[in-house]
């Protein structure tokens, strides 16, 4: 008989560590499980929102809903989604009064997995908006934008463009890491969009420079690639705000290990951010 081999206490624990990594949070049950004895799965329900005539309406959430770059003529619908809808982010007149209504939403899975919630930087004066993606590992485990690596890296950019991480205003497509770092959802950015535009509205800043997909798809909408659209200005118009607000798509600092095009394409941007950023005359 082949001798099972012995794993240690500290092995167990490293293997707990990566199923939780992975967002595993329920064992397998022991007893075989007859699913057709089960009460068949019910269907969501349609989110309700109210249009422009104060009507509500049932309607099933599409990427429309939350799509920043509205076409001219196109009506203005409300957002609704438990407690970060826009109706009641409209009530927050600073960043402390909206970090505080959006504490702990109970009906966000997010907000229940993620370790620490990242929350926005504002400062006076900043000459634009930094947006990043979801949190990472490092952002969840320490709570910070753009910590460890990402961190390091975008350091280096800002100061290619002769600025400091302090000088800039910064806040997270979405506050809470989705688990085991997966890609968030529609469901997920849908839910996260009126908070995001209700930051971006507050810190009124002269423009936008998005890093990475996500906040790129929450502000322009699910069809938005980094790929098409980096380098180029785009404008969102944001409830709140009278004039759209000009956007840099740019890769996210991390994406620069991935190949010296992505290099390339990052030096790019700068150079067209430091162009925006060059006093005039």
């Amino acid at each position: 008989m082949t001798p099972q081999p012995v794993v240690s206490r500290a092995e167990l624990l490293a293997a707990l560590q990566l199923q939780y990594e992975w967002g595993a949070d329920e064992a397998l049950c022991e007893l075989p499980v007859d699913r057709l004895s089960e009460a068949a799965p019910r269907l969501p329900v349609s989110m309700p929102q109210r249009g422009e005539e104060g009507q509500q309406t049932i309607a099933r959430p599409s990427p429309e809903m939350w799509d920043g770059a509205r076409p001219a003529g196109a009506k203005v619908i409300e957002t609704v989604t438990g407690s970060l809808s826009m109706q009641a982010l409209e009530k927050a007149h600073d960043l402390p009064t909206l970090m505080r209504l959006t504490e702990a939403p109970d009906d966000l899975f997010l907000a229940r997995t993620a370790t620490h919630r990242l929350e926005p930087v504002f400062v006076e004066n900043a000459p634009f908006m930094l947006i990043g993606e979801a949190p990472d590992a490092d952002e969840d485990r320490s709570g910070t934008l753009f910590a460890g690596e990402a961190g390091s890296l975008l350091e280096k950019m800002l100061r290619s463009a002769g600025l400091e991480r302090g000088q800039i205003s910064m806040a997270p497509a979405l506050p809470w890491r989705p688990p085991g770092g997966r890609t968030p959802s529609d469901t997920e950015m849908q839910a996260c969009h009126p908070l995001l535009l209700r930051t971006i509205v507050l810190c009124r800043p002269g423009f936008l420079v998005t890093m990475g997909v996500t906040p790129l798809k929450m502000l322009l909408g699910a069809d938005a690639a980094v790929g098409r659209l980096r380098g180029k200005w785009m404008e969102v118009s944001l409830p709140g705000l009278a004039t759209p607000v000009p956007l840099l798509p740019m890769r996210h600092p991390l994406q620069l290990r991935a190949s010296a095009a992505a290099r390339r394409n990052a030096w790019q941007d700068l150079l067209i951010l430091m162009e925006k950023l060059a006093p005039e005359g």
